[in-house]
């Protein structure tokens, strides 16, 4: 299971590569969002209720309408979409939640044999959502990942309040 900091920066360092100048303060605003998933964790059905494909397509398509917000829609959709994207690598995620209760999951792996051979495994598909899953307990992360996670919004906050100062 990726832990906060891996959901925080894989999908900012992909959006600070690819948006455009003016957007990046948005791109630090919605940061948050990069883990907001995480909290169906505290309502006892975790990797299925926020983790689930609905949520993204539905900020992608409001995106789509409305495009005065068009920059903030599809921020907040590749935020979202990545963690349950990664979530799937670790695991999965009740990704068709609540119309199909099946974990859809993506394990691959690349691994050295003891005759120096690469091995390459690659599974997809779905599994049972268990109550492994389902009773979570409200554990997020460790305190290595909060505090990282905190480290990195607060550098974020700086980062615009510092873009901010400039524009005046």
């Amino acid at each position: 299971m990726p832990d906060w900091p891996i959901h925080l920066i894989v999908p900012l360092l992909a959006l600070l590569i690819v948006s455009k100048k003016e957007n990046q303060k948005y791109i630090l605003l919605l940061l948050p969002l990069a883990v907001i998933s995480d909290f169906d964790t505290f309502v006892t059905q975790h990797r299925a209720l926020l983790h689930n494909i609905f949520i993204p397509l539905l900020l992608l398509l409001s995106g789509l309408l409305i495009k005065k917000e068009r920059p903030l829609f599809i921020i907040a959709s590749v935020y979202i979409a990545s963690h349950v994207l990664l979530d799937m690598f670790g695991g999965g995620v009740v990704l068709l939640y609540p119309l199909y209760n099946g974990m859809a999951f993506i394990d691959a792996s690349l691994a050295m044999s003891q005759k120096n051979d690469l091995l390459w495994t690659f599974d997809y598909g779905f599994r049972h959502y268990d109550k492994g899953w389902e009773t979570a307990y409200g554990y997020i992360s460790d305190s290595t990942g909060t505090g990282a996670m905190v480290f990195v919004f607060l550098a974020g906050v700086c980062a615009a309040y510092r873009n901010r100062l400039r524009a005046i």
